[in-house]
């Protein structure tokens, strides 16, 4: 039996959850993928033994077990262990009356479908974060069109992911993030605010559950319909973001913000630093400068005193893959101008 616990300075007491395996390399790489998520609320228990398992079993308390099919017996449900899901294989060794995940599929997957059914059946578990802890918030936005913003703003995510925790939200109504990622998307950020508006204390949970990954990079994959954002304040985007600070190890929380969004103002006013694109051709000129006189008639200079304008210049190639644009030109870009800004300011940006 391995365990496998890290105090974070976190929250709530953790709770056991037991891997019971047979087969030993995947129990451990299951334990170590779970290892390297340490918003896990979970103390991680592995068993490869019947044994070992049962002995433990009868002295500890299980809040949930991942069992696969191969190690699973009936008398498991005698037990006095709160949720237990199958990790099924050929299907043969199955009580239906449980919840089966399908063990050959990838480590993040599992996780998800977990957290999911956690979400689904457990009581009220909120989490609080203890310590000291500041999620800055970056806001990019552009009143300009074909400014590069999305794919500046998906690079210095994946680049701050490499020195701090970093969450990225989408608010295009048509990012096209899922086919240029070449995956799809169960749930998206119009299913957390449902999550927050009724469901609040398990947020968390489901918020872990939904979150995608790249070279390090977490997000919340954005609305496919984005009609189911509409009328949705910015009081309420706000305490999305407040929540996610309370309950969440991160460190930044990047906004890729659009027109899509209500009360646009009133998130970047929210924003530590705000980041805006520009063009150098007439339209773009025109667009920003509307924009930034409006913003002064309505008495919003705070945004314009946080915001920083970068005019990208022409970069003779770009890579085709959203995974590879840590190594392209842009990132040059972004390591020789943005960060600078981003982390030259006393105190700012500094773990």
């Amino acid at each position: 039996m391995t365990s496998l616990y890290e105090q974070k300075g976190v929250l709530l007491d953790r709770k056991i959850l037991a891997i019971f395996d047979c087969e030993e390399n995947y129990a451990y790489r299951l334990m170590d993928f779970i290892g390297t998520r340490d918003k896990i609320p979970f103390e991680i228990h592995v068993f490869t033994r019947a044994d070992s398992f049962f002995s433990f079993a009868k002295e500890t308390e299980i809040e949930c077990l991942l069992i696969s099919e191969n190690a699973y017996q009936s008398k498991i449900e005698q037990l006095n262990i709160a949720h237990i899901i199958v990790l099924s294989e050929n299907g043969e060794n199955l009580n239906r009356a449980l919840c089966h995940i399908n063990k050959y599929q990838s480590c993040e997957n599992v996780v998800r479908e977990v957290m999911h059914y956690y979400a689904d059946k457990t009581e009220s578990g909120r989490m609080i974060r203890t310590g000291s802890h500041r999620m800055r918030i970056i806001g990019i936005y552009t009143p300009a069109t074909r400014c590069l913003q999305t794919t500046f703003s998906f690079t210095l995510g994946q680049m701050l992911a490499r020195q701090s925790k970093t969450l990225y939200l989408n608010f295009e109504a048509y990012s096209g993030l899922g086919r240029m990622l070449s995956r799809e998307f169960s749930r998206d950020l119009s299913d957390l605010i449902y999550y927050l508006n009724s469901a609040r204390d398990k947020l968390f949970y489901h918020m872990e559950g939904m979150i995608e990954t790249v070279n390090g990079l977490d997000f919340i994959p954005p609305a496919e319909i984005y009609q189911n954002l509409a009328g949705i304040r910015g009081a309420q985007w706000i305490d999305l973001f407040e929540e996610i600070e309370k309950t969440s190890e991160y460190e930044y929380l990047l906004l890729d913000l659009s027109d899509c969004v209500m009360d646009l103002w009133e998130i970047l006013k929210h924003c530590d630093r705000v980041y805006t694109i520009t063009r150098n051709d007439s339209i773009a000129t025109a667009k920003i400068e509307q924009y930034e006189k409006v913003l002064e008639s309505m008495q919003q200079q705070s945004v314009l005193t946080k915001t920083r304008k970068w005019e990208l210049p022409l970069f003779k190639k770009l890579p085709l893959r959203f995974e590879e644009l840590t190594y392209g030109d842009l990132a040059g870009y972004i390591r020789k101008e943005v960060f600078p800004d981003l982390f030259g300011e006393e105190g700012y940006g500094t773990k």
